[in-house]
């Protein structure tokens, strides 16, 4: 593994390049954003947050499609709410493999293993290398789309890794069986936050109600989900980029901080 990093300006953007992931047997760029009192409190440990399609994060320059920003983002959080973003960036035309549950047709799915990576070789990485709080309580996950999907996947088979999840307009269409899944859970129940917009496409906000009575009749109480509809927004950067506050400070309000 090589690093390069960025010269800090009110966040620190640090890049781990060639990353090697045994589990796979791939490699890709995993991106590591401090935040902005990482320096100064350095007696102070951090939240972690796994984040999926990593180049879409940080960078104009390696985003195809728009990026989330997030370094704007989290430099306007209050010291007291900041954690450390780990982007792992997405593996091109095995992408859709790598964040599927479950086989689909001939795709045969790698969403266990691309897990595995995160749990057994990301996560002992970043707490190994950077003040974290590596505790499930402090531990979450986040993707959109395809990412959205495998996210809310982890946190019904991988909640004793990931406390909190984040979903964001996630392709549920393409592995309806993970709708089984909530009834399953075994162990603490993960937080988590899911977001829409009904403009995505014709059957999101019936996608999004059956989420939310699946996981209300699976038991999760009130403050441990959050199904959030908007009324406009698209299957874009741009909108996985304005909902993340949201799903931020939701999952991560001070107080628990």
């Amino acid at each position: 593994m090589s690093a390069s990093s960025k010269p800090p300006q009110i966040t620190m953007l640090i890049i781990h390049n060639n990353f090697y992931s045994p589990q796979l047997d791939r490699t890709r760029s995993i991106r590591v954003l401090l935040p902005r009192n990482y320096e100064k409190e350095v007696h102070k440990r951090f939240p972690v947050i796994y984040l999926q399609d990593g180049q879409n994060l940080f960078e104009a320059e390696t985003a195809a499609f728009g990026y989330w920003k997030l370094q704007t983002l989290m430099a306007r959080q209050p010291l007291i709410r900041q954690a450390i973003l780990v982007g792992i960036d997405n593996a091109g035309i095995d992408r859709t493999r790598e964040y599927a549950p479950f086989s689909k047709g001939r795709t045969k799915a790698q969403g266990d293993l691309y897990l595995q990576f995160i749990e057994h070789t990301v996560k002992p990485f970043i707490d190994q290398t950077y003040r974290t709080w590596g505790q499930r309580d402090a531990t979450g996950i986040v993707g959109s789309s395809m990412g959205g999907l495998i996210a809310f996947y982890a946190g019904m088979k991988y909640n004793h890794v990931f406390g909190k999840v984040g979903v964001l307009s996630p392709s549920f269409w393409y592995n309806p069986k993970v709708m089984e899944l909530p009834a399953q859970v075994s162990g603490p129940k993960s937080q988590i936050y899911i977001s829409a917009s009904k403009k995505e496409m014709r059957s999101m906000a019936g996608a999004m109600e059956h989420t939310y009575w699946t996981l209300k009749d699976a038991g999760f109480s009130d403050d441990q989900f959050q199904v959030v509809v908007k009324d406009r927004g698209q299957h874009t950067e741009a909108f996985w980029s304005r909902e993340f506050k949201g799903l931020f400070e939701w999952l991560y309000p001070i107080t628990v901080l």
